[in-house]
């Protein structure tokens, strides 16, 4: 405890579930919207013809729609470079570790930000999360030692006991940057392809107002926001 010198409080700051937010939306849009999921499908390349997408090519024949939207992350740049399109948006590697709680007053009540090590430090129920680090390697999802055990190291060094480091699972991530930091949000030059991708650090906190852009502009309503600037066109 004597590592801490100072920090900031942010009282109306608040943790969640990605993995149980996403389970519980795709229910609810199968139960409630109709909204069929082809999971374990494999998109191989987009069909184009005549100024539009006409059809997605997968390992489970060509499915077709009036509009589409890719929002592939890392992934969205190679299926649009066969269409001429340069999408500017760079796997951005982070890692994290996941560990069971065995020693409930020694764990992070909320969300602590080491800023030695740029990682954060989450509690998820009866479990601590530590996540963050950016690391450009390409696409690859390799697990080094050595980033783990500095994860370990934060959240040792300032929660000593809290977790089981040993039974800790290790994970690692790519995250969709853009060199700006602004997402890629809006229409292409193909009229029924639209682009919601390069969120980068922050793909859920604005996952759904992308999602409501989007949906605005296939419906042919006005968003709430300018958008103007999120296309690829500000990229020349």
């Amino acid at each position: 405890r004597d590592l801490f010198v100072g920090g900031l409080r942010l009282p109306r700051d608040e943790t969640g579930d990605c993995f149980k937010f996403t389970n519980a939306l795709a229910d609810h849009a199968t139960t409630t919207q109709g909204v069929t999921f082809q999971y374990g499908t494999t998109i191989q390349a987009l069909i184009a013809e005549g100024g539009r997408i006409t059809g997605v090519k997968t390992d489970k024949g060509v499915v077709t729609a009036d509009a589409y939207v890719l929002a592939l992350g890392s992934y969205s740049p190679q299926m649009v470079k066969p269409l001429g399109m340069t999408l500017p948006v760079y796997p951005v590697k982070g890692y994290s570790i996941t560990a069971p709680i065995i020693d409930e007053p020694a764990a992070p009540v909320s969300t602590i930000m080491d800023e030695s090590y740029k990682v954060a430090i989450t509690r998820l129920g009866d479990r601590i999360r530590v996540g963050g680090m950016a690391e450009i390697s390409g696409y690859n999802n390799i697990l080094p030692e050595q980033r783990r055990n500095t994860l370990e190291h934060s959240v040792g060094s300032l929660f000593p006991g809290a977790g089981d480091l040993k039974a800790a699972s290790y994970w690692s991530g790519l995250r969709p940057m853009t060199p700006d930091g602004t997402p890629v949000i809006g229409k292409t030059r193909l009229d029924n392809l639209f682009l919601n991708t390069g969120h980068g650090t922050l793909g859920w906190t604005m996952a759904c107002g992308s999602a409501r852009v989007i949906a605005d502009l296939i419906s042919g309503r006005t968003p709430d926001i300018e958008t103007a600037d999120l296309g690829i066109a500000r990229y020349g």
